[in-house]
């Protein structure tokens, strides 16, 4: 009896512990709280993100790729082409589709013989990217090269060949005229996001780090297209026909509009062949505009060598030139005028009334002031001569002497009113001011008065003097135009993919130089005689077919006690030599300067010849026919050299060395009178 109730009070607690409230509620609220759980996240998944997981999905199987713009051509003035395109190569890496990035990045090493830590740095770059975006490895594949990536790709997921429309370098292209391209840095990529928003612009872009290419970027780059293309799980590429793309729409790449420079191909080719043994700079201009004709910088460097990826001892290699390649001597690079500058002494003189062009000073060989002696360049002098002799021999006592009565203020006015000291305004290659040395200048930098000794180097370009070859050229440009200062320009036109004219560029006045008419005609005369004068430093370069006039110069880099030390001294301390001259003498159409820097010779020998053939090559392609008796002479010759001599033939004469100088203009009499206090005895 008392076993049966045992049994049954056991059986009654089981029945009440089954059917607890607690446990019935506790468990029904469990279920709720999972299957609310799974419905929100169902609902999450489905509905707030399911936009967002409907393009992962379809990113899985299409695959977007970016069609970079072609960049616009650069043509010469004539519509020669100077920069053209040709499709290239690419080594890329899609992140999304990588399975075993360490390995595969081994494996690309090896066969391409890539350093590991290039191939993370590239990865590391294009981390801005979107993943499904191709991250360059190696540019500019050879065709081996792609063959090899072909051959490899079905078993490395994520590795790809692209093909970029790039630059097609031929040789000797100017690297500082035209620029090089480059990948795109941060601080630039948030620039030109901002300015052109809808270029296209991403890491890994490539933009004009130099030259017109930067300068004309704008214009030059176009707007990135953009394809979509069917892959596999692996990024593997399938066919296209049979699969709807739905809203998303090929666009097709916009090529960069086309750009006309000022520059003639002809000439441009002419000065860098005349130009290629030498270091520093050639610029040639149209004094009646301010056209850039020409535009050298020496030494240069390959542009395709930036473009195919520029290596660490590359890079090392033009930083330690001691040349310095990557500055652009034309509008970068700051040197004393010399003797070029004396055309600016000379204007000021007579301008401001302190000389007359008839003012004879006696070159012993020396100027003296105080304990102070300074030399001519000729130990054994001059003898007396006036400013046209002076100019024609390059005198450095008779602008000693005429710099002394200035007094450097006044030169340093005439020299701002020709351009001196401010930039000519190409905005091209990070352009130089320059320095023209006055008071208040030297007071402000150094700290100390002038004394007058400095004027006295001033006075032939020495000293603290530091011009631009842009500037120089300038100079003289305005000297032979009549007084009219030209702001220096690259742009002829900008043409779009139709052939319509977007921009065109235009001649800028910038300054009118206040001289008076028989000044202009004295210092004209005076650089004329420098070439056509039986006495001229550059008589060697005179032609018979058309005037030129110019102005030599050395420019001192080091104080030499004795002629001779020049053979002994370090190259970096040898003389630059300055060429300054515009052709023809009277209405000129062409203004050129040459600098060759650290030459140790003069501007007669070693910067002179350059420019001449400058010039020629101008005037040869515009009146051929003045060439054609001389050529023909020439040719003559060679034949009587390479052929036995003939009895009876009879050559024509050879021509004049150069045509007569006109008769001396009365600039005596155009001249007002001198102030007697200002006539001093002539030296010594």
């Amino acid at each position: 009896m008392r076993h049966r109730r045992k049994d049954s009070l056991e059986l009654r607690q089981r029945q009440e512990s089954i059917l607890d409230p607690r446990r019935v509620t506790l468990g029904l609220l469990v279920v709720l709280v999972l299957f609310a759980g799974l419905i929100s996240r169902l609902w999450y998944l489905q509905i707030m993100r399911g936009d967002d997981f409907s393009i992962a999905s379809v990113r899985n199987r299409i695959r977007e790729v970016p069609r970079p713009a072609p960049r616009g051509l650069i043509y010469d003035r004539d519509g020669s082409l100077l920069l053209s395109n040709r499709p290239f190569f690419d080594l890329v890496v899609i992140p999304q589709y990588l399975t075993v990035p360490e390995t595969t990045f081994n494996v690309l090493a090896e066969l391409f013989h890539l350093d590991l830590e290039v191939i993370h740095a590239r990865m590391k770059a294009g981390a801005g990217l979107p993943n499904f975006a191709p991250v360059a490895i190696k540019r500019n594949l050879s065709l081996h090269e792609v063959a090899l990536v072909e051959n490899v790709k079905f078993f490395l997921p994520g590795v790809d060949v692209e093909t970029q429309p790039r630059r097609f370098y031929r040789r000797g292209e100017s690297a500082h005229l035209f620029g090089y391209l480059d990948e795109i840095s941060g601080r630039e990529l948030d620039s030109y996001q901002n300015r052109f928003p809808d270029s296209g612009y991403v890491s890994q872009s490539t933009v004009g780090k130099m030259g017109v290419e930067k300068k004309f970027e704008s214009y030059l780059r176009g707007r990135t297209g953009r394809e979509y293309l069917q892959v596999d799980a692996f990024g593997r590429l399938q066919t296209t026909n049979s699969f709807d793309f739905g809203d998303m729409q090929n666009q097709k790449a916009r090529r960069g509009h086309d750009i006309y420079l000022t520059i003639d191909r002809e000439l441009q080719n002419a000065a860098i062949e005349a130009f290629k043994n030498k270091n520093g700079a050639l610029v040639a201009l149209d004094p009646r505009s301010g056209a850039v004709l020409a535009y050298v910088s020496n030494p240069n460097f390959s542009l395709s060598v930036f473009q195919d990826g520029l290596s660490n001892e590359d890079w090392q290699e033009l930083k330690s030139n001691p040349f310095k390649p990557l500055i652009d001597k034309v509008t970068g690079g700051a040197y004393p005028p010399g003797s070029t500058y004396k055309i600016i002494t000379a204007i000021a003189a007579l301008e401001e009334g302190v000389v007359r062009p008839s003012r004879v000073f006696n070159c012993n060989g020396s100027f003296t002031l105080g304990n102070g002696r300074w030399r001519c360049w000729k130990r054994s002098g001059h003898g007396p001569v006036d400013l046209f002799e002076a100019m024609a021999v390059s005198c450095d006592v008779w602008f000693y002497q005429v710099g002394n009565l200035l007094g450097v203020d006044k030169i340093a006015k005439w020299a701002r009113e020709f351009g001196f000291g401010e930039k000519a305004g190409l905005d091209l290659n990070r352009e130089r001011a320059g320095i023209v040395p006055s008071t208040e200048w030297k007071l402000r930098t150094h700290g100390v008065p002038w004394q007058q000794g400095d004027t006295i180097n001033v006075s032939i370009g020495q000293g603290y003097n530091l011009t631009t070859p842009l500037q120089v050229v300038n100079a003289f440009a305005a000297l032979a135009n009549g007084g009219t200062l030209y702001r220096p320009y690259l742009l002829k036109k900008v043409v779009d993919e139709n052939g319509q004219t977007l921009e065109e560029g235009r001649s800028e006045v910038i300054g009118k130089i206040p001289m008076q008419p028989w000044v202009l005609k004295a210092v004209k005369r005076s650089v004329k005689e420098v070439v056509h004068s039986d006495i001229g430093t550059a008589k060697g370069i005179r032609m018979s077919e058309v005037t030129i006039s110019g102005k030599t110069g050395t420019a001192q880099t080091a104080a030499l006690k004795r002629t001779r030390d020049i053979d002994n001294i370090h190259l970096l301390q040898r003389d630059h030599a300055w060429f300054a001259a515009y052709s023809p003498s009277e209405k000129a159409e062409i203004a050129v300067v040459v600098l060759s820097e650290y030459d140790g010779g003069g501007g007669s020998t070693q910067a002179a010849p350059i420019a001449r053939e400058v010039v020629e090559a101008y005037w040869r392609k515009k009146k051929p026919e003045w060439f054609v008796e001389r050529d023909r002479l020439a040719q003559l010759k060679k034949k009587k050299k390479a052929a036995p001599p003939v009895v009876d033939e009879v050559l024509p004469a050879v021509p004049s060395e150069g045509p007569e100088l006109p008769e001396d203009p009365e600039f005596y009499l155009e001249a007002p009178p001198m102030p007697q206090d200002l006539e001093r005895p002539t030296s010594p």
